[in-house]
């Protein structure tokens, strides 16, 4: 990801900085969550972002407006983006970004897109 996508700031709580954790194939759906999610609150914060099955696990940090309060708001349109990334992800590849669906193997702890 360039300076560009992330408006010339890059938080180690936002997007950018945790690409490396995920293969490249998710890259491109990563840069578009964090476009929206920059559009939605420049300042928002991830808490993890992780895989889990075979596809994306996203988790953002709540916010609070300027007077405290929980911004129910900003939550219900960022679980939105990131369900919908998570969804993609079960539907593209880690590695390569092919379409493709996630594969199990019952002698491994691993699931793949394939």
């Amino acid at each position: 990801m360039t300076d560009q996508n992330t408006h010339s700031t890059r938080s180690p709580r936002q997007i950018p900085a945790w690409t490396h954790t995920v293969g490249p194939g998710w890259t491109a759906l990563l840069d578009q969550l964090h476009r929206d999610l920059l559009t939605l609150a420049p300042d928002y914060q991830l808490d993890s972002l992780t895989t889990r099955f075979g596809s994306l696990r996203i988790h953002l940090t709540n916010r609070f407006d300027e007077a405290g309060e929980y911004d129910g708001a900003f939550v219900d349109a960022a679980t939105a983006l990131t369900d919908a990334a998570e969804t993609a992800s079960e539907h593209t590849c880690e590695h390569c970004a092919a379409p493709g669906h996630p594969r199990f193997r019952s002698d491994h702890h691993r699931t793949w897109i394939s």
